[in-house]
This record gives structure tokens, sequence and C-alpha cells, in this order.
């Protein structure tokens, strides 16, 4: 996969408000505060800032024994993924959270998949050696492109995660109205955006990467990611389980004691490998 960490340059023709709205939506998150109880469950747990690509990436470790990523998804911080934090640390992993680029605590104005996965590798890199990754959302498609581009651990959890950019592009275009030819221009803004081609961030060319066994968690009637997804990255990763959940939407299912606890269990199985 060809990438390029540097944005490109802004269009200088006038764009359709849908166009702009479409290109908003793809790359300009919303900045979400630490709560104060969240704020108290992280105290004494951060570390300093990892420079990565011109920012800063705001980041917390807690517990100790092998290392598990916690990875959030759009317009969410790396805190909204605590619940999974205590039960791992009680079963003797230290958990590392973190803010993506233009995400909560981070630095950046902009971001997408690409660079989520980017900033991910980076964070994998500066610990060493990392024995499993619970992402989710974006955080799930960021993983897999951390995998694809050589990360390595003994298992992940995929929560209600994407497995390939070009429908997701393609669902934006259409939750903005946007005509054939314009929804063609967002497609070609995005890969300038991103450096490189939709195709290369789609499931065919990063299934390679998925070497190890790994956990899919979606619920059926999620709204925001099609359940088609998991589907797909199911049938595409012969290691992997897909478990379905019900009456969680998107996000409840970051909250819920079963799939926490499932997620764990699931982290700590690999302990044995």
């Amino acid at each position: 996969m060809v990438e390029s960490p540097a944005l490109a340059a802004p269009m200088t023709a006038p764009l359709d408000g849908r166009l702009a709205a479409a290109r908003h939506a793809f790359s300009t998150p919303e900045r979400i505060a630490l709560s104060a109880s969240e704020r108290a469950l992280l105290a004494g747990a951060a570390e300093p800032p990892l420079r990565h690509e011109g920012i800063k990436l705001a980041r917390w470790t807690l517990g100790a024994g092998p290392r598990v990523v916690l990875v959030h998804g759009w317009n969410s911080r790396g805190a909204h993924l605590l619940g999974f934090a205590q039960p791992l640390v009680e079963a003797g992993f230290s958990v590392t959270l973190f803010d993506l680029p233009a995400h909560g605590d981070s630095g950046g104005h902009a971001s997408s998949v690409v660079h989520a996965g980017r900033a991910l590798r980076a964070v994998m890199t500066a610990i060493g050696k990392v024995h499993a990754v619970i992402g989710h959302s974006m955080g799930s498609a960021a993983a897999l492109l951390a995998f694809a581009h050589g990360q390595q651990v003994r298992r992940s959890v995929h929560l209600a995660g994407p497995s390939s950019l070009t429908p997701m592009v393609k669902g934006i275009a259409k939750a903005q109205g946007l005509r054939p030819e314009d929804a063609a221009a967002f497609a070609g803004w995005v890969e300038g955006f991103i450096g490189t081609r939709l195709t290369y961030v789609d499931l065919e060319r990063l299934q390679h990467g998925l070497r190890h066994p790994g956990l899919i968690v979606h619920d059926p009637e999620d709204r925001t990611v099609p359940f088609a997804a998991s589907q797909a990255l199911h049938a595409a990763w012969q290691g992997s389980q897909l478990d379905t959940v019900t009456g969680m939407g998107h996000r409840r299912l970051l909250a819920d004691a079963d799939v926490i606890a499932r997620s764990v269990d699931f982290v700590a199985a690999g302990r044995s490998q």
C-alpha cells in the first residue's frame, strides 16, 4: 500500500455545499472532552505525549503485564473504552489507551481511518510488544491497517468496525445527497486527502495481515456501520469468530458487561498460545 502522511492541498475550485459537507464529514471529527469520572479513572496514568507526524498523541497506561492497546472510533476518545481497562488490568494485563489525531487531547485538526492507522502503528512501535488490540468502529479499521503494515499481535477484538473504506465513502456521498459527478469528485478528494487509493484501504488489500485469532462483535441493527462489514471481515478471516449482539446499536456495546467480559476472556486466552 502506498501512503503519504502529507495532507492534500485544498481544492481551489468552488465547492457545492453538499460536497463541502461531505469533505467535512469525512475529515473533521468532533473533539470530545474528558468527563469528570473519566479524568478520575485516568489520574496518574498519563504518559508523555507521543510525537507523531508533527502532532502530539495523548496516551495513558494502566496496570502491569502484557500490553493491550485500546483504539477508539470517530468522534470519540480513548477514555470511552475505559470499561475494558479495569477488567483487563484485573486479568493481569497493562492497558494503553490514546486519543487519535484531531480527537480528545491529541493534536491535529483533521483525521481519517488512514491517519488513525498510522497513529496506531506509531503507538505500537513505541510500546515494542503488544499482546492484543481492541478497536471500536474506526479504531477497528485502524487495527486492520496496522496489521496489514506488519504490526503483530496475539489477539484482536473488533467492535462494530468497517472493514473497507470504499463503501464508507459511498455512504457519506449518499447521506449528503451528492450527484454521481460530485460523488466521484468527493472520492477523488478523499484519495488525495488520505494519500492512497480507496481500494488500497479495502478488505481485499488488508486481509493478508490477519494472521492471528480475532473476535468480531456487531449488532445487526447498527445504523452507523452496517453489519455486512463484519460479515465480510469474518468471511475473509479464517481465524476469526463473529458474535452478534442485540439492542446495542453502534456505541452501547462499549458499556455492556457481557461484551466486555467476552472480549477480556478472548484476549486472555491468547496468553496460552
